[in-house]
């Protein structure tokens, strides 16, 4: 009885020494910047949208062949979806993505460039441009595909202009697909 006691009482003393370099690392992962919240951005822009509900003219590309129309009723929600699912603002990635910022040439612009350190990631690259903190372009580089399939969206967003989106997709059995939707405003 007399062995345990001190073996109690040295474990009962080092708990908070061991609780603490945990707490230590798990303050210090919370105070890490988070990722640019794309989802967040995506949201305000459709409700946005939503409410001045512009006239825009959507084109298609689809292997080649072109069509275009001037709509005036949009579903932006359902549009931006893919941006909207592109976004990698979440704690349990903060170390699968790596952050480059700098100075973009002319215009004060900073561009904050995510890119991804695991290969499971979908969104490989995520590219915001901010003048005066407000996002200008945003341009995201995503992997898709099934056992099917391999492919690639590159998704680019410009609140002043519109967006494009750009897909390629090699089909293992089947036409491969090129396709491009490009939305301005009027």
């Amino acid at each position: 009885m007399t062995y345990r006691l001190p073996s109690l009482l040295l474990l009962l003393l080092c708990f908070p020494l061991l609780t603490g370099c945990y707490a230590d690392e798990l303050q210090q992962d919370m105070e890490r910047e988070p990722f640019f919240d794309l989802a967040g951005y995506i949201d305000a822009q459709v409700d946005s949208l939503t409410a001045l509900d512009p006239t825009v003219r959507k084109t298609i590309v689809l292997n080649g062949v072109e069509e275009s129309k001037e709509l005036d009723d949009l579903r932006f929600a359902t549009d931006l979806r893919l941006f909207r699912e592109a976004d990698i603002n979440k704690p349990a990635w903060l170390d699968k993505y790596t952050l480059a910022e700098e100075e973009a040439q002319g215009g004060g612009a900073q561009v904050r460039v995510y890119t991804a350190t695991d290969s499971s990631m979908q969104t490989r690259q995520l590219e915001v441009t901010l003048i005066d903190d407000r996002p200008t372009k945003i341009v995201v580089l995503r992997k898709t595909g099934t056992v099917l399939s391999d492919g690639t969206h590159r998704l680019t967003y410009d609140p002043a202009l519109g967006y494009d989106i750009r897909t390629e997709q090699v089909n293992r059995f089947g036409d491969d697909l090129d396709a491009t939707i490009t939305v301005r405003w009027k």
